[in-house]
Order: C-alpha cells, then sequence, then structure tokens
C-alpha cells in the first residue's frame, strides 16, 4: 500500500526537524568546548648539571710597591703617569734637599751660636788630642829604656785614646749644629735626589702629581707587577665556609669569555658589609689564580670581574629546564604533556644549575614538559604547544 502524499510530507518535515536539532546542539557543543591552552614545551634530556655559587670580585696585581720620599725636602713635578711601563732603575721622581721649613731670627741666632760653640769644642778636643799624643809618644820612648813604669805609659795611651774619642764627638756635634742650618737653607743644603723604580712595572697611580712639600715617607708613586694577577672576590661567610682551595671557578662578565680559575685560599677573617638594600652582611676574601696567563685586558689592578665557582656537578643525569618546576604542596611537580593534555607529575630533584635541575624521580629521558605554567593549565586540560 503506497504512502500518501500527506504522510510522506510530515515524515520529512520530522526528518529535518530532527536534523536541526542535531546541528543545533553539536553547534551549541562546538561553542561550549573548551579551547586548547597554548604553552612552551621542552624535552627532558640528559646532560650536565653544575651547582655553582657567583658573586663579585676584583683583579688584583699580586706585588704592588709604594715608591715613598726618602726624606722630607720638595718633590718636583712627577713625570710618569698611570699605565706607564717602567724598569727597574729608571728615574720616577726628582726631589731637593731645599728647606722644608724656616727659622725665625731667634732660632738662626740660636742655631748659629750652637754651630759656634760645638767648633770650639771640636778645636780643644784638637788641642787635647795633640797633646795626648804627644804624651804617649814620649811615654813609649822613655818605657823602652826602662825610665818609667810600663802602667804610666798604657795612662798615657789611654789618654790619647780617650782624646781622640772626644775629637769624634765635638766633630759629630759640629755637624749635628749644622744640620739645623742647612735645614733653614744655608748654603750646603741644596741636593737634588733622583727617586727610582725599584723593579720593572706599570704605574698604577701618582698620589703627589704637583710640586709640593713633603715628608718622609709621602708615597709618590703606586706601581704593579702585571706578571702576576689574582682575583679577589667577596663572598658570604655562609657560602664561604662550603668553599675549599683548588676547587675549579671560572671569572665572568669581564668582556670576553669565561676564563679558568682556580681557588687558591679562603680568607679566615670576615668583615661586616652593608649591601645595596641597606643589610649587613658577613663577607670574606676568597682569592682566585688564573689557571693559565690571563689576556693583556685582565693584566690589571682592581677591574670588577665575576667570580663563579664549581660547588659539586654531576654529569649524564637527567634534567628539566626550571621553569618547568613549580611547588605542588611540599613536593616538586610538573606538567608532562600526555595526549595532548597536561598531566601532573610529582618528581624528586637533585642538583640545580642556572638553567636546568636534576630530575632523580618521576619522569624519563624525551617526555614533554610545560614551560612556565600559567593559572590555566590543570591536570587533565587540553594544550596546544607553541611553535618555537
Amino acid at each position: 500500500m503506497s504512502e500518501s502524499p500527506e504522510l510522506h510530507r510530515r515524515r520529512r518535515a520530522r526528518l529535518w526537524t530532527v536534523l536541526a536539532a542535531v546541528g543545533f546542539a553539536l553547534l551549541l557543543a562546538l561553542a561550549l568546548w573548551p579551547e586548547r591552552i597554548e604553552v612552551s614545551t621542552a624535552k627532558v634530556d640528559r646532560g650536565l648539571v653544575r651547582a655553582t655559587l657567583i658573586d663579585e670580585g676584583r683583579t688584583r696585581m699580586r706585588e704592588v710597591y709604594v715608591v715613598s720620599a726618602p726624606f722630607s725636602g720638595r718633590v718636583l713635578r712627577v713625570a710618569v703617569e698611570p699605565g706607564d711601563a717602567v724598569r727597574a732603575g729608571d728615574p720616577l721622581a726628582r726631589m731637593t734637599r731645599s728647606s722644608a721649613g724656616f727659622l725665625d731670627p731667634r732660632l738662626e741666632a740660636e742655631a748659629r751660636a750652637t754651630v759656634t760653640a760645638a767648633l770650639a769644642r771640636e778645636r780643644a778636643a784638637t788641642a787635647e788630642r795633640e797633646l795626648a799624643v804627644s804624651e804617649a809618644s814620649r811615654a813609649r820612648q822613655l818605657a823602652a829604656t826602662r825610665l818609667i813604669a810600663d802602667t804610666a805609659r798604657d795612662a798615657a795611651i789611654a789618654r790619647e785614646r780617650s782624646a781622640e774619642a772626644a775629637l769624634q764627638a765635638a766633630a759629630a756635634e759640629v755637624r749635628r749644629a749644622r744640620s739645623a742650618l742647612l735645614a733653614a737653607g744655608e748654603s750646603g743644603g741644596e741636593g737634588n735626589v733622583l727617586v727610582k723604580a725599584p723593579v720593572t712595572a706599570v704605574v698604577l697611580r701618582v698620589p703627589q702629581e704637583s710640586e709640593a712639600v713633603v715628608a718622609g715617607g709621602t708615597p709618590l708613586i703606586v706601581l704593579g707587577d702585571p706578571a702576576r694577577v689574582d682575583v679577589v672576590a667577596e663572598f658570604l661567610s655562609q657560602d664561604a665556609v662550603t668553599l675549599q682551595p683548588g676547587a675549579a671557578a671560572f671569572i665572568e662578565n669581564w668582556g670576553g669569555a669565561p676564563l679558568a680559575a682556580r681557588i687558591e685560599r679562603v680568607e679566615p677573617v670576615a668583615r661586616t658589609k652593608v649591601s645595596a638594600l641597606g643589610i649587613e652582611e658577613q663577607r670574606t676574601n676568597v682569592i682566585l689564580e688564573f689557571t693559565e696567563r690571563p689576556p693583556p685586558a685582565l693584566r690589571v689592578h682592581d677591574f670588577r670581574i665575576d667570580a663563579r665557582v664549581i660547588v659539586a656537578e654531576r654529569s649524564n643525569v637527567l634534567r628539566v629546564p626550571l621553569g618547568a618546576l613549580f611547588r605542588n604542596g611540599e613536593r616538586w611537580a610538573v606538567y608532562v604533556v600526555r595526549g595532548g593534555r597536561a598531566a601532573l607529575t610529582e618528581v624528586e630533584v637533585g642538583l640545580e644549575d642556572e638553567r636546568a635541575r636534576e630530575i632523580t624521580k618521576g619522569l624519563e629521558p624525551g617526555e614533554t614538559v610545560v614551560l612556565f605554567p600559567s593559572s590555566e593549565v590543570r591536570d587533565g586540560v587540553r594544550l596546544k604547544a607553541l611553535a618555537r
């Protein structure tokens, strides 16, 4: 029995209604379906993990020489400048023994009177010596002919020696008295003296550049030997106690590639230093030496660098970038990408360096982890890896 046209139209209408409802439901499901979250990812691999400590340091020439004024006087203008290379014996400065001060008329008169008195005592001592020499000579002759006793001869010889000593003391007193007048500019007080370099070195500083009257011992020029350059780094005392002489290190941030070094010694004393944030810190000097001769740019004194000391290292260990790790309660965790979805995975960690951290349990090599997961990333959400 054939279907009537009216029934056929109704059946088609119901079919289109069902199809429209299904299509609307699909469109609604697609509209409400959560979009995939775009994330950056990285692979879990094996490699080297190196734990280090880094702090600021400065270069230091091992041998530094301070050339000082050998006496009080006038130093003429210094010809050398910082950076000049000098050899042992080269003249660095010229000094004159001109007066470092002046005597007033009263003191000058006293000084002249002292010289006159000293000269008179010297003449008297000379006369005494001549008389003693004459008496000692006669005593020797008389003692040889047995006309006087040996004790009389010995006494005459003793007086001769005493007179000689008295004459020497009188001469020294004359020189001392004259020194006051020489300091005041008397004739004979002038004299130029060259201050010479004690070693072959480089001029670091010139504390006294201009001509001036200086006291003996005043620093004039500071020299440094560029043949031996060390690094002095200031580490926190709680970090310094973990460092040992001989530990490997690198010198960085000096304007070139990192240079190999090693710890020579850790000084056993710390000092208080205020940080840029106003926090008091206990810091101690750690002395490092280059394993090879440093380049010319680092054969300098007091240049700033960074010293990185290796505390521990392990090779061929499982590692993930630091940006993938986060705290999940009391434990560390990562999001692993599995089947296009995020899988929260707790892990156990080991050594840490600047870029990665060792994973001792929880991951396998080759797995993909999410870097810097946002709050939208949760366990089970759909992910879309960003193109790298």
